[in-house]
């Protein structure tokens, strides 16, 4: 009898252990804090703008800008100041940065004066060097736009060609993967007059964002799945639509920002998970969590934290905005931001906030 009774108790317990296994609960996630202290940095990058940021740690980050010179268009941060890193001659045009750690940073842009291609570079954690150039046939610029991975071995770089017959130009966007060893083309060309700003993957499904130019396509901008070489529309819009859209990638999951809603794309269709109805929303999202993002807003940054959302910092001049995704850390974020009314020498600035001790 106390045999069987043991034994039906074994079974029990190893039943219940195999349903943790295969269904395990997600921890409770805690509301972000908002106590940031901020500080903004005008960056001495003349002729340019601050485009992309990306840091192995608060003490160790890279700014890029596509503008300026060869000298003065990287910058690095070592959790005191902002320094021009000039030790290798940097023939990229720097649109953005990506990395997986402090030995493991890539760089893309444009090829640059000497090149005709996309340039990739690579820093090793010594010094940079061009890793790659992406050259098409016919084509006359060609410009990687974003960089991104989950690993070091699965790595997608998404771009525009730009074509020209001597009468009309046509843009065309492109994807790159690097298995570790090597880029591969994956799509050569996207659809007529298409550019591909950014490119993010949840698990094995690639997704990218198109923004149309060119008279026929202008202000059209398209979510797309990459099946392949194939792309597949997951949705397509225009500015009579929504103000804006983007592709956001949040704690291992990717978001689809249209307008003033967020969605996931779950099982073959969009669904909505939340919505910023407020004027001054920019359609830019990125965070730590569901419940410690980071929300653009036309005047400043807001945060959501799952319950509401807020301010936590006001632009203190009209006209500046967030570029791009900001470098988040568990205590520091760094947002690239932009103030066009202020011309060319003011379009590099850094916002830095750190959460209060």
């Amino acid at each position: 009898m106390i045999q069987k009774l043991l034994l039906t108790l074994l079974l029990g317990f190893s039943l219940l252990l195999s349903f943790c296994k295969d269904n395990p609960t997600e921890p409770e996630l805690l509301p972000g804090r908002r106590d940031y202290v901020w500080e903004l940095d005008t960056l001495d990058m003349p002729m340019n703008y601050i485009g992309s940021v990306w840091g192995a740690s608060p003490n160790d980050v890279w700014a890029v800008g596509a503008g300026g010179t060869e000298s003065d268009r990287l910058l690095h941060y070592d959790g005191v100041k902002w320094s021009h890193y000039n030790k290798e001659i940097i023939w990229c045009t720097g649109n953005t940065l990506f990395g997986f750690s402090a030995n493991d940073v890539w760089m893309g842009g444009g090829g640059g004066w000497l090149e005709h291609g996309a340039g990739i570079w690579h820093y090793d954690g010594a010094k940079w060097s061009q890793n790659y150039v992406y050259d098409v046939e016919r084509s006359w610029a060609v410009e990687v736009l974003d960089i991104w991975g989950t690993k070091p071995n699965d790595l997608y770089a998404s771009g525009v060609i730009s074509f020209f017959d001597g009468k009309t130009d046509d843009f065309r966007g492109f994807v790159l993967h690097f298995d570790g060893k090597r880029w591969q083309e994956i799509v050569r060309v996207g659809p007529f007059n298409s550019q591909f700003l950014r490119i993010r993957k949840e698990r094995d499904r690639v997704y990218v964002q198109s923004f149309g130019l060119g008279y026929e396509s202008y202000e059209t901008l398209t979510f797309y799945e990459v099946k392949g070489n194939e792309l597949r529309e997951v949705y397509s819009g225009t500015r009579a639509d929504f103000y804006w859209a983007s592709l956001s990638f949040v704690a291992g999951r990717v978001y689809f920002v249209i307008g003033k809603d967020v969605y996931r794309y779950l099982d073959g269709s969009l669904v909505k998970q939340f919505s910023f109805d407020y004027p001054q929303f920019e359609s830019q999202i990125s965070g730590r969590s569901e419940v410690d993002l980071f929300v653009g807003m036309k005047d400043g940054i807001a945060h959501y934290n799952g319950e509401d959302t807020k301010y936590i910092y006001k632009f203190p001049l009209d006209y500046m905005g967030q570029i791009n995704v900001p470098m988040i850390f568990e205590k520091e974020v760094f947002f690239c931001i932009d103030n066009p009314s202020g011309g060319l020498d003011s379009r590099n600035m850094i916002l830095h906030g750190r959460l209060k001790e």
